[in-house]
């Protein structure tokens, strides 16, 4: 079952798997409980495979429709719809980049449904790839930040070859000999994302299996358009987180804030005080969401060139993500933030668990650091460069 094919169903079914999510969302968060059930729930529903070409089994889905979905899956639980976009991630990447493999890793991963993430945080550079006796390779070294490795069933693993000093990735099976999880994330949020390092020693893998993988100071089209897909789906998230605050603060205030006795009002919702905060948000939150869907529109475009790289293409839809990616992670923590003004005291309780938005977005928004997307922007803006393609641009 590969699910829907077309916008619209992609949408409706995310909002059923959301609906689930969202039943005991607020204990999981507290008790910090692997997802695994909702990993699960993903691959069932088929929007583990969304973005899979149809002949591997998978939805066919445009990469504009995978963010929107991870940022409704984000709006109700961050670390699942994190957990969602990095697996989507890999699996356009293995599509886009996996060359002579491509078929065969898909095929893979569409028939089994399995569960895919990196080991490849590019500040982490010593991981070395060695040729052994027997033709394969040994991997060993260890990278930090290897969000949703932790529960993957395929991993890749972007490494330096000791032989010719090419950046090269390797497909590993999440049960490898010698590939262990460090289990040492503990951070203050986004705590089902589990973004624990990973620690390689003599891990065996098949020559085969270990293919080039440039990410920076070329023209090749997977290296290039690596940067702006990634930071799409990031900026898609911190709409998410923006959003699930936005919604589950209107809720809590319609149901529960009682009203400020000064006000004059039986309903805090009919206080002009309480109306023009929600004002404001639904401003920046509309705002954000047309910006979303212009960078989406500008990284389709990007994408359906392949395999051909338009430079100038390829910085328009680096600049429009910068600056979404710039104006999203500060809503998130604005909206995240002020929504408390409006619910009230009484919304801090642990059990509502809605400080989950912005230990989210406070967590995920320092991936890379905001003021260098905003040197991009402004840089592009004053004078008419593009961000040249790197790890993180």
């Amino acid at each position: 079952m590969t699910g829907p094919r077309d916008r619209m169903a992609w949408a409706a079914l995310a909002d059923e798997v959301a609906a689930e999510l969202a039943r005991d969302v607020a204990e999981r968060h507290r008790a910090r409980t692997p997802p695994l059930a909702q990993i699960a729930l993903l691959k069932r529903s088929g929007l583990a495979t969304m973005v899979l070409p149809e002949e591997f089994g998978g939805g066919g889905a445009p990469w504009p429709v995978v963010v929107a979905v991870a940022r409704e899956l984000a709006a109700v639980d961050g670390s699942v719809g994190t957990l969602f976009g990095y697996h989507s991630m890999n699996l356009i990447h293995q599509d886009i980049g996996a060359g002579p493999r491509r078929a065969a890793r898909l095929a893979e991963i569409g028939r089994d449904r399995l569960w895919a993430a990196g080991v490849a945080n590019p500040r982490d550079d010593d991981v070395r790839i060695t040729p052994a006796a027997d033709g394969g390779f040994r991997v060993n070294g260890r990278k930090s930040f290897c969000t949703g490795a932790a529960f993957a069933e395929r991993l890749s693993v972007w490494g330096r070859r000791t032989d010719t000093g090419e950046t090269v990735t390797a497909w590993l099976r999440a049960d490898a000999p010698g590939l262990s999880c460090d289990r040492d994330w503990d951070a203050l949020g986004l705590a089902g994302a589990d973004s624990s390092g990973f620690t390689m020693e003599d891990v065996p893998v098949a020559e085969a299996e270990v293919l080039p993988d440039r990410r920076e100071g070329d023209r090749d089209f997977a290296a290039a358009v690596r940067v702006p897909v990634n930071q799409l789906m990031f900026a898609n998230l911190y709409l998410g987180f923006a959003l699930g605050a936005f919604r589950a603060g209107r809720d809590y205030v319609r149901q529960s804030t009682r009203a400020w006795p000064a006000s004059g009002h039986a309903r805090a919702a009919d206080d002009p005080l309480v109306i023009s905060q929600f004002g404001e948000i639904w401003t920046g939150l509309q705002a954000a969401l047309a910006l979303a869907d212009r960078a989406a529109e500008k990284v389709d475009r990007l994408l359906a060139a392949r395999p051909v790289l338009d430079i100038q293409l390829r910085g328009d839809a680096a600049i429009d993500v910068a600056t979404l990616k710039v104006f999203s992670a500060r809503l998130s923590l604005d909206v995240a933030t002020k929504i408390y003004d409006a619910m009230g005291a009484r919304a801090t309780h642990n059990r509502h668990a809605f400080d989950r938005f912005w230990r989210d977005a406070r967590t995920h928004t320092l991936h890379d650091p905001l003021v260098y997307k905003v040197l991009e922007v402004g840089d592009y803006a004053l004078n008419g460069r593009y961000p040249p393609p790197d790890g993180y641009s």
